[in-house]
């Protein structure tokens, strides 16, 4: 829960940018019910490419180009105790690039080395790289994204099959997007917040989404502390209930316990259509011939338990040559109906299989 260093200008913006990408792809995606994924490996992946994009990224990405390149390269460089994350691209031999990109590019390994690579840097969660190449495959580019936190104390286990949470963050919040939801996040200090954060049954996803985000805004700006109970003295609410229960010792105080599933989940998703993608693609395929096209997809995974959180992600953009049309040689067979001919219509399935339904005998003017 602690901040840590001082926030520079470019990392606030770095910060809000993938906030906002996050919110815009989630819902030009359809993705807000996902099991699990990293919306920010999928823009750290097009920052560190945005130098080739054909027209400035403000309205994408959040930041310009050279903006974006350099919140990319700060975040990869920028040593943190429990994230792990790194770009590469490889370049299959023989292949002339047009012009540079900006990534440094190593010979294109077989699939075991690019799941290889996707082992190493996502400590062992993602064993196999989201695409597959072939001999089509000209180069191929990707980010990794990992984080592996440890609550301070592990959770307990509050006998009717959920974790219980006794200290770290807990508060019951009023937003705008979803109405009053309950918060959690147990204590770490490995500089990750985990929020767990539920609204009312029926209210959408994205609203919930939105919720979240309101109140983690509102955290970090101290407007929501902890143990914050905001609706009104409510005793029962939607995810709450509120009692008297009698204590031994110490001062008196609310005593807060939440109550979380421990639960694992993976998932792959074709970013291709994700904002961004296709400004990005197209200035690589550029970079390597003309007649090419582009895919970009993502595999992800999380888990929650009692002793910590982790989740990663692996968001791969491939560009294959386009496949050219093979001469080949076929009998040529003709048939021509300009006689009379008969035609014969026949069912087909259940009880009717086979039944002729419909003769035509058919006389060419």
């Amino acid at each position: 829960m602690e901040k840590s260093g001082t926030q520079t200008p470019l990392t606030l913006a770095a910060a809000q940018a993938v906030r906002t990408y996050a919110a815009t792809t989630r819902s030009a995606l359809g993705t807000a019910e996902s099991p699990v994924i990293s919306y920010a490996g999928l823009w750290l992946l097009l920052a560190s490419l945005a130098p080739v994009a054909a027209t400035e990224t403000d309205e994408i990405l959040g930041l310009n180009r050279a903006d974006a390149r350099a919140a990319a390269l700060r975040l990869l460089e920028a040593p943190h105790p429990t994230i792990g994350a790194a770009v590469a691209g490889w370049l299959r031999p023989g292949v002339e690039l047009k012009k540079g990109l900006p990534v440094v590019l190593d010979p294109l390994p077989g699939q075991a080395g690019l799941d290889a690579w996707a082992e190493e840097n996502t400590r062992g969660l993602i064993k196999e790289f989201p695409l597959e190449i072939d001999a089509q495959t000209l180069i191929v580019l990707a980010s990794a994204l990992v984080v592996t936190p440890r609550w301070s104390e592990p959770l307990d286990d509050d006998g009717k099959g959920l974790l219980l949470l006794e200290g770290g963050f807990q508060a019951v919040v009023e937003t705008e997007a979803a109405g009053p939801v309950a918060v959690a996040c147990p204590a770490s200090e490995d500089g990750i917040s985990v929020y767990s954060v539920i609204a009312a049954d029926g209210v959408a996803a994205e609203d919930v989404w939105r919720a979240a985000e309101e109140v983690v805004r509102r955290i970090d700006a101290g407007e929501v502390r902890n143990h914050t109970f905001d609706p009104g003295g409510q005793k029962r609410g939607h995810a709450w209930t509120v009692e008297e229960v009698s204590v031994f010792g110490g001062a008196p105080s609310d005593r807060w316990r939440s109550h979380l599933p421990e639960w694992a989940a993976e998932d792959r998703h074709d970013l291709s259509a994700a904002p961004g993608v296709a400004e990005i693609a197209r200035g690589v395929m550029a970079a390597v011939e003309e007649e090419s096209e582009a895919a970009c997809v993502q595999k992800a995974v999380a888990s929650y338990d009692r002793e910590g959180f982790e989740a990663a992600a692996v968001t791969g953009m491939m560009v294959r040559a386009a496949a050219a049309p093979r001469e080949t040689k076929v009998r040529q067979i003709d048939l021509r109906f300009d006689r009379p001919h008969a035609v014969v219509a026949v069912a087909r399935g259940g009880a009717w299989e086979g039944i002729p339904l419909f003769d035509s005998w058919v006389t060419p003017a």
